[in-house]
């Protein structure tokens, strides 16, 4: 190349030195650890009151749009995203309420007793004792007016959820009636944060740890879970086994908001940055795999001393967790009960893996019928079809009009139906999950703090064009696109990192298989109160199997008994759809994709 063709080649743009995709975090790690405690109140990233109470309540079921944070800046505070913590609390959680007033003691009370009533060997789950179920019915109602920060609320919000679990599980059968002490100030509470009023992953993770050496910070040999049901090893390996795993969370969303950054370029250098930050994601989440995998052989952690026992997990842990429909008493208009259906707390609620789904384009949109779920070419065309239906305009050229105008008419018609969609939604009596036609990665969604709902929203927006502009404005291409355009710089870097993805869900399916599958197949301890139902559904299968013989019918015509998640779904088929979508996102060498890509 002459020196004057090299002079009339177009130069990159500079990169600036401020943020052009907003990402809403700050990845500056020469900077002090952030400590909101030590800015004045008046600073903008200061530890605000939060949001007044909406007239929205979470009994309504169109809570979750009402519940949206505001956004309409992009400080870390407004996600509850930490660059230090990432989708854990940037300080320690609030360990107490005691000493708030207002009826908090009382509940810290109730829940110390009944963690130490229900440490017992065999667990506890259907014996807890007729005085403690009463203490908790003859409680007062808590005031949620001296919770003013976000810290407060989410103590209380795994106070409230803990015993209620504890209640509704504390009979065998479970209870079906949450008492007006807890559902009020929990439906509250809910409220504020943009959580459903039951138990989450939060509660049960990423808001219940506390630090063993303060000057050491937060890591994985520093850490201890501090609220369980029933305070056994096994329990906190359980939950720490989440929490080691979002502390991965800070250098992922790190290496998110860099790709991003590079996306916006898109140049040589810029493709070179992005296969390496691409390959580092891989490496991480291979990690996360690697915590699994130890988990199921049996050690994991630090001098892999954590571990957790199948059985004690299955029969003595897993059921607390459980949701169901329940009635809470005292929280509807003229504080009469309200019929309400939710899952428990499940690792399909992490943010964190939701992130890495949307920043690596595997799409959990509920498909037609028939539509293939293998890898393969086939797969990967309908995926594409999908995703240029995900990601409206960033299949085109980022200025096509027509793309645009689709994408504010559409707007336009969700929101003419709105209103009707809101009046029919108010005349249910019941408030379900989600909508029936959602998938379970959808559904956990609706089980994450609103912030990080929020969090979610923005990073999916990034490759969507603006339903409120007026004019058709560039749109960020999706990292999938990306790949797609340039396959020999990207494919095989982006398919590690999908690749990456692919494994982490094969090893959560083996560590199901092996703590729930398995073990549900088993027979309970002698004394459990699961014993005689297990026995009762031992007798059916065995007549029934004794009818499909007396009858000829094949082994193939059985139909296979389903092994439901705390989430409240087929859990085998729940996790082989996750990793086969996931499959689906890999790109391989399909040349009619790259073809497509280039056109």
């Amino acid at each position: 190349m002459t020196s004057q063709q090299q002079q009339q080649q177009p130069a990159s743009p500079p990169r600036p030195s401020h943020r052009r995709v907003p990402f809403p975090i700050c990845e500056d790690d020469s900077l002090a650890p952030f400590n909101p405690a030590q800015l004045p109140s008046d600073h903008f990233l200061a530890q605000r009151p939060v949001t007044p109470p909406r007239p929205d309540s979470v009994i309504d079921p169109v809570w979750v749009d009402g519940a949206r944070p505001d956004t309409s800046s992009l400080a870390a505070a407004d996600y509850d995203v930490s660059v230090h913590t990432g989708f854990l609390p940037p300080e320690e959680p609030v360990q107490s309420l005691r000493g708030a007033g207002c009826g908090w003691d009382a509940l810290e009370d109730r829940l110390e007793e009944v963690e130490r009533e229900a440490a017992v060997p065999g667990g506890a789950v259907g014996r807890l004792s007729e005085r403690w179920m009463r203490s908790v019915r003859e409680l007062p109602h808590a005031s949620v007016e001296p919770l003013t920060t976000l810290p407060l609320l989410r103590r209380a919000h795994v106070v409230l959820a803990h015993l209620t679990h504890f209640y509704m599980h504390g009979t065998f059968p479970s209870q079906t009636v949450v008492p007006a002490s807890l559902a009020v100030p929990l439906v509250e509470v809910s409220d504020r944060l943009g959580l459903p009023p039951i138990l989450t992953y939060a509660d049960t993770v990423l808001w219940v740890w506390r630090l063993t050496d303060q000057a050491r910070g937060l890591r994985a040999d520093n850490v201890e879970i501090t609220t369980t049901f029933t305070q056994t090893p096994s329990e906190r390996a359980f939950f720490l086994l989440s929490l080691f795993c979002e502390l991965h969370g800070p250098a992922i969303l790190r290496l998110m908001s860099a790709t991003l950054d590079e996306v916006f370029f898109a140049d040589r250098t810029a493709l070179t940055r992005i296969a390496r930050y691409l390959e580092s994601i891989a490496r991480l989440v291979d990690e996360l795999t690697a915590l699994m995998a130890g988990a199921t052989r049996g050690g994991f952690g630090p001098d892999q001393r954590e571990r957790i026992v199948p059985e004690v997990f299955y029969w003595e842990i897993r059921p607390w967790f459980n949701g169901g429909k329940w009635t809470y008493e005292g929280v509807g208009p003229n504080g009469e009960g309200k019929e309400m259906e939710w899952g428990g707390p499940s690792a399909g609620q992490s943010s964190l893996v939701h992130a890495l789904d949307l920043f690596l384009g595997v799409d959990h949109m509920p498909r037609a019928h028939g539509h293939p779920h293998g890898h393969g070419k086939g797969a990967r065309v309908a995926a594409d079809k999908v995703e240029k239906a995900a990601f409206p305009g960033t299949f085109h050229d980022e200025h096509d009009k027509d793309t645009a105008a689709a994408v504010r008419a559409a707007a336009a018609a969700d929101s003419s139906s709105s209103a009707a969609a809101s009046a029919a939604a108010k005349a249910s009596a019941s408030l379900h999950k989600a909508p029936s036609d959602a998938t379970f990665m959808q559904r956990m969604s609706h089980y994450m703090p609103g912030h990080h709902r929020a969090f979610l929203s923005h990073l999916e927006s990034l490759h969507s064009p603006n339903p409120a502009a007026p004019h058709a404005a560039p749109v960020l291409p999706s990292l999938r696109k990306l790949a797609r355009r340039h396959p020999h710089e990207l494919g095989p870097a982006y398919d590690a990192a999908v690749g990456a993805m692919r494994r982490f869900r094969d090893a959560h399916m083996r560590l199901a298989t092996v703590f729930i599958v398995q073990q549900a197949r088993r027979e309970p301890a002698r004394g459990s109160v699961h014993w005689a139902e297990w026995e009762a559904r031992r007798v059916a299968k065995e007549r029934a199997e004794e009818e499909r013989r007396r009858l000829g019918e094949g082994a193939a015509e059985r139909e296979r008994e389903k092994v439901v998640g705390t989430g409240g779904t087929d859990l085998v088929s729940f996790l082989k759809r996750c990793r086969d979508r996931t499959v689906e996102a890999l790109l391989g060498d399909d040349s009619d994709a790259q073809a497509q890509a280039q056109a």
